[in-house]
């Protein structure tokens, strides 16, 4: 997938998760739309909690079925944004994401199950599936904390923010091959 049709996948996804979310908001009344107004703490929550999260992503590579994604696949695909590209892709998911996933699925179906459909739609492979449940779990417990999606919208930019920037500038060991980006099966949303 070629860097402008990614781009336009972006935009068009995140119109859509807002476009659902909020009118599912609006028809079962959900809290988000009359939640209180954003405090500097829930920002500094918020972004505290995505960079701790952040700073596990090398993790990620102990597993070698993540590290085969991560050199083939989101390291080549991850090079052809550039930084404003990756400025705006950490806005737009990090932002529509959570009003979708924690502003309607948490208030309707409850953390559990919406940090699975979270993990589920994240899921490059069974690690990162995993990862993505966590994530979302997280997310989940910031916005019932804090009640309010700003921290877990700032956590979810920050993390994704801090994710494509590391991508962007790892370092692949010359002998490992590589994917082609428009090969993979499924590209990283968030």
């Amino acid at each position: 997938m070629s860097r402008s049709a990614f781009l336009r996948l972006e935009w068009g996804v995140s119109i859509a998760l807002t476009a659902v979310a909020l009118a599912w908001g609006a028809v079962r009344q959900l809290p988000f739309l009359s939640a209180r107004p954003p405090t500097a703490r829930d920002l500094l929550v918020g972004a505290s909690t995505g960079a701790l999260l952040w700073l596990c992503i090398p993790a990620l590579r102990l597993s070698g079925d993540m590290r085969r994604v991560w050199e083939r696949v989101l390291v080549p695909f991850a090079r052809q944004l550039g930084v404003m590209d990756v400025i705006v892709v950490a806005l737009l998911s990090g932002v529509t994401e959570e009003l979708f996933f924690r502003g309607v699925l948490l208030a309707e179906i409850g953390l559990l199950a919406s940090s699975l459909v979270f993990g589920a739609l994240h899921a490059l492979n069974v690690p990162y599936a995993l990862w993505a449940t966590c994530t979302g779990a997280a997310f989940g417990m910031l916005a019932l904390e804090r009640q309010s999606l700003i921290a877990p919208m700032a956590a979810h930019v920050i993390y994704n923010l801090g994710a494509l920037l590391v991508l962007r500038r790892w370092h692949v060991p010359p002998d490992t091959p590589t994917d082609a980006p428009g090969n993979s099966p499924t590209l990283p949303r968030s």
